[in-house]
């Protein structure tokens, strides 16, 4: 019987065993809450509903919504010539917007944190005056957050506070929003 090789040191082959068990992964985006008094006359823009995934330890889940935009355009143009007639020949191409979230939760078990890696791929869409198509935009963020079981952690953050004692009257186009996960035991 051959023994196996010693991995070189400094390296580790073993990773912790996790509980073998489900977890629940919310996702909300909420407004930062404010002393201040709003007023206006234009309905609140609506935040990201409330999203919920059930995942197993260690594994991960994918979140996404979006649409598919269709673009029409015109390819060519044929003039009336003596043997054939006038044509327009158009194309159609589908753009996609939208937000993926996938989201790989670790809980060693306890009372311990779970640590989360969040993957977030996003794909706009976005005018070119003058051109015949819009352009497609895509970025993507990749991090790992400390989620303390069952309490909202805010992983993202848009938009800036009024500092106290300030009034403005788009105060309420100003509010930051807040991003939020949470890792809890179904």
């Amino acid at each position: 019987m051959a023994a196996s090789p010693e991995p070189p040191a400094g390296t580790s082959v073993s990773r912790p065993v996790l509980p073998v068990r489900d977890l629940v992964v919310e996702l909300r985006q909420i407004e930062e809450g404010s002393a201040g008094y709003v007023v206006g006359t234009r309905p609140q823009a609506p935040l990201m509903a409330p999203q919920q995934l059930q995942v197993r330890n260690g594994s991960q889940a994918r979140l996404s919504w979006g649409q598919a935009i269709p673009m029409q355009w015109v390819q060519s143009v044929n003039a009336a010539g003596p043997m054939t007639g006038a044509g327009v020949k158009q194309g159609l191409t589908w753009l996609q917007a939208g937000q993926t979230f996938i989201v790989r939760p670790r809980w060693p078990g306890g009372q311990q944190a779970a640590s989360v890696d969040i993957e977030v791929q996003t794909a706009s869409v976005e005018a070119r005056p003058g051109a015949e198509l819009p352009t497609q935009q895509r970025g993507e963020v990749v991090t790992t957050v400390q989620a303390p079981l069952g309490q909202w952690v805010t992983i993202a953050r848009s938009g800036s506070s009024t500092p106290p004692g300030t009034y403005r009257s788009d105060a309420a186009t100003q509010r930051p929003r807040l991003l939020q996960l949470r890792v809890s035991l179904p």
